[in-house]
């Protein structure tokens, strides 16, 4: 058997997997999410994600009540952290779309995925989870690491770097993200993800009708598609996030769904053809071997 082979195979036993799908396919949505959001806007962009994402995981729990039921939940805890996570959601959504309409795409990215740390600060400090000395040094190298590729001189940190916005999506997106492990395992994943998306477009909504704000669609075909595509893939990065949350600790699925950066450097890099300056380079390497070395540290 190859390396390559046992690796993928140790991958999927201690469910690693998860975090690495997460990585891709939220890479591969922020990359679409940009070429709507400076169409339509970054707030109709948000609703229109959430909205649209809803058929993914819909249809999956429509299938699972059909044929088995959904199981064991407790719907209790969901009544208050279904809400809690909406709204952090929600809010998340409109402030990362709204800073990659406004902003440079590799610096909101990068800052925003920080919320690798204040979701592994929750985690520890309110959910009880336990963090090694060698998970919490990696964990710190993936952080930096993503830092370190939305590094660039020329923009500066005004307002058109799109710092602030950053920021504003990693402290919200922290929070969320890790209380989805409690929604999780009260709600299933699926579950989970259809009731955040459903309570987060109401959210996005009530804001827009709250500061008159008109809801935009796509005025061509290409950028419906594009869209759709988006919604689709950060739907499903949510369900194998949550599905992540429900097998391993936050502190093993975060930092493998923070690198999603990498993914949309790349496709920048391939599709329209940017080249990333030696602050980018460092980051991509440096977040390279901590998300590495972390799957190795847990798989032990």
């Amino acid at each position: 058997m190859s390396i390559g082979i046992m690796l993928t195979e140790l991958a999927f036993t201690i469910d690693i997997s998860w975090g690495i799908l997460t990585l891709l396919m939220w890479g591969l949505a922020d990359f679409f999410v940009r070429f709507v959001a400076v169409r339509i806007g970054g707030v109709s962009t948000a609703f229109f994600v959430q909205a649209i994402g809803l058929a993914v995981p819909g249809a999956v729990v429509a299938t699972l009540i059909l044929s088995s039921g959904l199981g064991d939940v407790a719907w209790a805890n969901i009544a208050w952290l279904a809400p809690l996570v909406a709204l952090l959601s929600g809010l998340a959504y409109i402030t990362y779309y709204t800073g990659l309409e406004r902003g440079s795409v590799s610096i909101v990215s990068s800052v925003a995925s920080a919320w690798l740390l204040v979701s592994v600060l929750v985690a520890a400090l309110m959910l009880g989870e336990s963090v090694s000395v060698e998970q919490l040094a990696l964990i710190a190298v993936v952080l930096v690491g993503v830092l370190t590729i939305g590094v660039q001189p020329e923009h500066g940190t005004g307002t058109n770097s799109g710092i602030g916005y950053g920021l504003g999506a990693m402290i919200l997106l922290g929070v969320a993200l890790a209380l989805s492990k409690p929604l999780t395992e009260a709600a299933g994943p699926f579950l989970a993800v259809l009731m955040t998306r459903t309570l987060g477009s109401a959210v996005i909504w009530g804001l827009m009708r709250a500061r008159s704000l008109a809801l935009t669609w796509p005025s061509t075909r290409m950028t419906v598609w594009v869209l759709l595509g988006a919604a689709s893939l950060d739907a499903a990065g949510f369900i194998t996030y949550y599905i992540g949350l429900e097998r391993a600790p936050v502190v093993l699925i975060a930092p493998l769904a923070a690198a999603h950066p990498l993914g949309t450097i790349a496709l920048a890099i391939l599709f329209l053809r940017e080249r990333p300056g030696k602050f980018q380079v460092i980051g991509i390497a440096l977040t390279l071997i901590g998300v590495l070395g972390l799957s190795t540290v847990s798989a032990m």
